[in-house]
């Protein structure tokens, strides 16, 4: 999530990271809170024509838990 690559495609998106955490457990595992626009990233992930992209990205969706929230 971190990488350039990344972070480029999410400024593109309009998509702002605020934080991303690593679990001391299992380095494989992270939180990640972002905002953007209603259902960008939802629609992305969730998406099946998105999800050989997002996987050559690193994204690994076993154990994934995507949740969305409103302000």
């Amino acid at each position: 999530m971190n990488a350039e690559e990344q972070q480029s495609i999410f400024k593109e998106m309009g998509v702002k990271t605020f934080y991303i955490g690593k679990s001391l457990d299992d380095s494989q595992r992270a939180t990640i809170i972002s905002q953007g626009t209603e259902n960008v990233l939802h629609d992305i992930f969730m998406n099946p024509e998105t999800k050989p992209i997002v996987e050559s990205l690193g994204h690994v969706y076993a154990g994934t838990k995507i949740t969305r929230w409103i302000s």
